[in-house]
């Protein structure tokens, strides 16, 4: 069920006579219960409650029937049940059919109503349902019944008229829906007449809606022209005023409405659309177009605080700020007044329009905080009859039809309920019809598409500011079209674009269009963009003749509120082609002045990090593992290893641990076949080994490559050896790919029994302290911005992580107090053996006494940077990127002499 057929069912509930005995039970089903889960539960089955009158339904909800005036104490007692603790219910709920108390188990969010207004708080319940709770939707029923009610009308439609099923006629459908919606948003809000359109329905269109289609085609032709040039129209149709504006422009084929239809017609005219919130309906409307997202009706779009974390420092805050400077200057709150009006607002991905509607609601809020100023230094005179910000200031660029045409209609209601709100200030207002003019919506792919084309350029006292949310869409999911967009805009500026996501080339179109102009852009992105080998591609490109970051917003967990979406950790990053003002971090709740902000969204030099082959800090190379290339006949499971050394003990020394990735992070034991060049006639002494050398003779004889073919002759040996292939002492292993979800990297280290596979980078027979500094929080962060990932796993690099890792000239003491400290962890971690690393470090099951040595351990090591430990991660990655910085810069110096003498030479 969706969150609207939830709504629905609890307002049956609420409506009907109030029995006890079967409330929990319809409870159960208004929460998308089948009927036999519910039949279980009535019989006891599956009921975990001992608790008379209760019911109690595993994860889902606790419910109590009391008796009349013990709701609380219901509530209570259910709180208290030992079988809370252990079934974990999403609510708790009391009721004695008068009043109800509810309370989130996880949160300890209390609702407390009347059980008549059960169906308004439905948003509350949606955790018993599975779904995950969005204050926003619970706060606004109307916004969602109002989806709820156009999808069934849609559906119904294109059942009755299966030839609209087509892109085109689909175009038709949609401006047919957007028109039904102002219809009926205008006569509840007193645009209309009271209840006119709502009239025509009930009354002209017939006992089933057989004259459904001719009313409203009627309605429409007469809401398109002014009151005199009306022809050949029905004498009721001259009460519907002229509106015009574009909602009414074209003449538009109306489809056949059955009964069905027609009732879903007739119950959203029931609905208060005055409540309405354009915020966030333009989103939820789009889902009446897409049956895919039925499922998440009411739960599918982005959060107001959101959208103003890009709005805000774009260009909303300056603006506060000048209000505030202006104080009683009427000449300079009239400067204000004028740089609002000659404000423009582009969002080139703009869905149904809830950046625009935000930014013009967001403007008129300010340009009536300054009238009202104005207008007490004039003693109380208005200052002006009518808003200087117009639709036509608002401009998109939107690839779907229905989103198009649902931003238009989104930004006329915003319009009128800012109109509404200057009317009530300064008693007078621009009428609300005809309608003046609409944003410029344009329905067509933004990266084909000349922005300027759409949006002009700005003129004389004019600014535009791009904003918006553009699909992220990885390599993995992108369709064909995307992939072939990416290559027309980007082959002839980028190397090596293919794998990034697609949101980057809203971000070097935005530069592209600011680039010298008055204005700038801020878009939101994964924060793919500011990590690995992203920065070196994208930032270049869009960091060039005068652009640059002038704020960003670093990782945040971004979520479009879908009852089946997780939130995904996104940045917001602002341009701008002005050299002056402050640049602006923001980390969390952490508000930071910047000197400079670099692709990394970090106040440090505009460097990138470049891979390197051997080490630029003190620090011991790390290389790859080794290779087989043996189709497998090298590596043997554990107990292929146990049954050959039980049958041909002196095979063993010849059988070595062998580790790659999973060994070390899951603890997989495996072995693998190590013997020197010489030892080739010993092996092939046990029958077992021959068999398997002679496969892997064969194998790389067939192949393709030389260097495997020359490699037959010795099918003993890997085909690609690190070094020696093993260690003296020990080693120090870490796997290429590694969850981010882990506190710290999976590093080990290990003995000289040990070979490394191609899946872990190796650094042999290293100082104990290269362990605590890869153990440490600063390798992680180090990590977990510059390296490559694997869905959103960490890739490893020797080249990225470890050859470039930042570290200060330690002195033989403070080396020495790292080797202790990893000498520690590695105690630590060998008392709670056999846990593996995976176990380990497990995010919400890590051991207080290992996350405590690894937080002495950072302790220690941050305090060799800066002589404290750093407060958070950002100022962590900061202090890393000035020492790479620096040390980049000496390089050069240290490369010239030696160029200019080869150069001379």
């Amino acid at each position: 069920m969706n969150p609207t057929e939830i709504a629905d069912a609890l307002e049956e509930i609420a409506a009907r006579p109030f029995d006890g005995g079967e409330f929990p039970f319809a409870f159960a089903a208004a929460m998308g219960s089948p009927q036999a889960t519910v039949s279980k539960l009535r019989s006891g089955t599956i009921n975990k409650s001992k608790v008379p009158g209760a019911v109690l339904m595993n994860r889902k909800f606790y419910a109590m029937v009391t008796e009349p005036g013990a709701v609380d104490q219901g509530l209570s007692m259910i709180r208290s049940d030992k079988k809370t603790t252990t079934h974990k219910p999403a609510i708790l709920l009391a009721t004695d059919g008068v009043d109800l108390s509810a309370e989130h188990v996880a949160s300890g969010d209390s609702l407390h109503i009347k059980f008549a207004d059960l169906h308004h708080h439905f948003g509350f319940f949606l955790p018993a349902a599975g779904m995950s709770r969005y204050k926003a939707a619970e706060e606004n029923e109307v916004d969602v019944k109002a989806a709820g009610r156009l999808a069934k009308l849609y559906d119904a439609l294109l059942k009755k008229n299966p030839d609209w099923k087509t892109p085109e006629r689909r175009h038709d459908l949609n401006q047919l829906m957007t028109r039904l919606i102002f219809c009926m948003f205008a006569e509840d809000v007193g645009i209309f007449d009271n209840n006119l359109f709502s009239r025509l329905i009930f009354t002209h269109a017939g006992d089933k809606g057989e004259e459904a289609q001719s009313c409203i085609a009627s309605a429409f032709a007469a809401m398109n022209l002014p009151k005199g040039q009306r022809q050949n129209l029905p004498a009721w149709a001259d009460a519907f005023p002229y509106v015009n504006g574009g909602l009414f422009a074209d003449t538009l084929d109306v489809p056949k409405f059955d009964r069905g239809a027609y009732r879903y017609l007739q119950d959203a005219c029931q609905l208060d659309w005055q409540e309405i919130n354009p915020d966030i309906f333009g989103s939820m409307i789009q889902s009446v177009a897409d049956p895919d997202k039925r499922s998440e009706l009411g739960m599918h779009y982005t959060s107001v605080p959101n959208i103003l974390k890009v709005l805000g420092p774009l260009f909303l805050d300056d603006l506060d700020e000048q209000i505030e400077k202006a104080g009683d200057s009427r000449k300079a709150q009239a400067r204000v007044l004028k740089r609002i009006e000659g404000i423009r607002v582009f969002d080139p991905a703009c869905g149904s329009g809830n950046f625009l509607v935000v930014a013009y609601r967001e403007l008129r809020a300010r340009e009536m905080r300054v009238l009202e100023r104005l207008a007490q230094l004039d003693g109380g005179a208005s200052a002006q009859m009518f808003s200087g910000v117009r639709l036509a200031n608002f401009y998109g660029i939107e690839i779907t039809d229905f989103a198009a045409e649902t931003a238009k209609l989104a930004l006329f209601i915003a319009e009128y309920q800012a109109n509404a709100r200057f009317g009530e200030m300064f008693g007078n207002t621009a009428p609300a019809l005809p309608l003046r003019d609409g944003g410029n919506i344009v329905c067509d792919n933004a990266l084909r598409l000349d922005w300027e084309g759409v949006c002009p350029p700005p003129g004389e006292n004019e600014e535009v500011f791009i904003a918006g949310n553009p699909p992220f869409v990885g390599f993995n999911s992108r369709t064909p079209a995307q992939s072939e967009d990416m290559r027309f805009l980007l082959a002839d500026r980028l190397k090596s674009f293919e794998r990034l996501d697609l949101v980057i080339c809203w971000f070097i179109k935005a530069a592209d269009y600011i680039r010298g102009r008055a204005g700038a852009g801020a878009l939101v992105s994964t924060n793919s963009i500011a990590q690995g080998v992203t920065v070196n591609i994208l930032w270049p490109e869009v960091l060039r003749e005068g652009i640059r970051i002038h704020f960003a917003h670093r990782p945040f967990m971004w979520s479009n509120n879908a009852a089946k979406n997780a939130a995904v950790s996104c940045v917001v990053v602002g341009i701008s082609s002005s050299r002056t003002g402050q640049s602006i971090i923001f980390d969390g709740e952490l508000r930071k002045d910047a000197n400079n902000i670099n692709g990394y969204l970090l106040d440090a030099p505009d460097v990138t990090v470049a891979q390197k082959g051997r080490p630029i800090f003190p620090l011991p190379k790390m290389d790859v593992g080794s290779i087989a290339r043996d189709e497998g006949n090298l590596i043997f499971s554990e107990t292929e290893r146990n049954q050959l050394v039980s049958e041909h003990p002196e095979a063993a020394p010849f059988i070595r641990r062998y580790m790659g990735a999973r060994e070390v992070a899951q603890g997989l034991v495996r072995y693998c076949l190590w013997a020197e060049t010489n030892e080739l006639d010993d092996v092939r002494r046990f029958p077992p080994l021959a068999k398997r050398l002679d496969a892997v003779a064969k194998f790389r004889s067939e192949s393709d490559a030389q260097v495997t073919r020359d490699a037959a002759a010795v099918p003993h040996r890997f085909g690609q050896i690190t070094g020696k292939g093993v260690p003296k002492k020990s080693a120090i292993l870490m796997p290429r790919t590694s969850s981010s979800r882990r506190p710290y990297l999976p590093v080990e280290l290990v003995g000289s029994d040990v070979v490394a596979s191609a899946d872990c980078q190796i650094i042999f027979d290293p100082p104990d302290w290269c362990f605590a500094i890869l153990a440490s929080k600063l390798q992680w962060c180090w990590v977990s911005t510059v390296s490559g990932r694997m869905k959103n796993d960490f890739r490893y690099s020797s080249t990225l992580c470890w050859h470039v890792f930042p570290i200060p000239r330690f002195t033989e003491d403070q080396l020495e107090a790292l080797n202790a400290s990893a000498r520690a962890i590695l105690k630590t971690r060998y008392m709670h053996h056999p846990k593996t690393i995976a176990q380990l470090y497990d995010p919400d099951d890590m051991p207080d006494d290992l996350r405590e040595v690894h937080r002495q351990n950072d302790e220690l090591l941050e305090t060799m940077y800066i002589g404290r430990p750093f407060r958070n991660d950002t100022e962590r990655l900061e202090r890393l990127f000035k020492l790479y910085a620096a040390r980049i810069e000496k390089l050069k110096k240290e490369e010239a002499p030696k160029r200019m003498v080869k150069s001379n030479g």
